[in-house]
């Protein structure tokens, strides 16, 4: 009976240690087997990281580019803004600036009514004190014949000073125009040579036939300006000058001045004409810069 126990007892152990290395080779296999799982999970989880790092950089990007945006777009509406508001404040101030002259127009218009009507009233008492000398006023017929004359006269001598008027050298001018048209009718009777100009505010003198102009200073409110020019070599500067004001000066050869006469006056520029004379004289004449004792520059 021993015996027979001692027989089967090695055989009891054999199939014991082949279970535990089974046993052993299956728990390894499931270590291997988790932890290539857990590599290929972290793995995955390191991209899915990398994923959302890359995505939440591109979103920060786009915020960042969007915030820019927003901040570009209050600041041109700002501008606008801003702009806007400079619009009306020169639209409310130039509202009020036509407002004050509308109030002096009608001012002006008030007293002119009553000058008129003063006026009217006396013509009606001095027409009512006339009635009474017509008969002695026909006696007179012939005396007040003569005076009509003589006022035709004075009247036409009035015309003509109109349209000859004196320049800034103390000479009297040749016939002024005021315009296109009238310089037209000038040109027709080829006694001067006309030449139009529009000088602006500038650096660089422009030049018009034998002379140079430069615009100094314009006062378009008084309706000034200040000119330079240029004429025989020598620098002439005309100040405070006005609209159809013969500006006059001498050049070499000619005994009657050149004259410029400016008949606009804007902010950056003035619009005007030069005339010229025609002859050269043959007796030494007096230099661009030479002036009567009674100009004034």
């Amino acid at each position: 009976m021993n015996t027979k126990e001692a027989e089967e007892e090695p055989m009891n152990t054999q199939p014991s240690t082949r279970t535990v290395w089974i046993a052993m080779g299956v728990l390894f296999a499931l270590s291997l087997t988790e932890g290539v799982f857990l590599v290929n999970f972290h793995h995955q989880m390191r991209e899915i990281g990398s994923k959302l790092d890359t995505t939440i950089s591109a979103q920060g990007t786009t915020i960042q580019q969007l915030t820019r945006n927003v901040e570009q777009a209050d600041a041109d509406a700002q501008g606008k803004i801003r702009q806007t508001e400079e619009r009306i404040a020169k639209a409310q101030a130039e509202l009020q600036r036509t407002q004050r002259l509308s109030n002096v127009l009608a001012k002006q218009q008030k007293e002119t009514e009553e000058q008129l009507a003063s006026r009217l009233g006396q013509l009606q008492q001095e027409q009512t004190a006339t009635q009474g000398t017509v008969g002695s006023l026909a006696t007179d017929f012939s005396g007040v014949k003569q005076e009509v004359s003589l006022t035709k006269e004075e009247l036409a001598s009035t015309r003509s000073e109109l349209q000859r008027v004196i320049g800034d050298l103390g000479v009297q001018s040749d016939l002024i125009a005021h315009n296109h048209g009238e310089l037209a009718e000038l040109r027709q009777r080829g006694e001067r040579e006309y030449l139009e100009f529009t000088v602006r505010k500038s650096n660089t003198p422009l030049r018009v036939g034998a002379v140079s102009l430069q615009l100094r200073k314009t006062d378009v409110k008084r309706q000034k300006y200040t000119l330079q020019l240029v004429a025989d070599d020598r620098t002439i500067e005309k100040k405070d000058k006005t609209t159809n004001e013969p500006v006059q000066f001498y050049q070499e050869g000619y005994r009657q001045p050149t004259e410029v006469v400016v008949n606009q006056i804007y902010k950056d520029r003035i619009v005007g004409y030069v005339s010229f004379p025609m002859r050269r004289e043959s007796r030494p004449a007096r230099s661009a810069l030479q002036v009567a004792p009674a100009a004034a520059f």
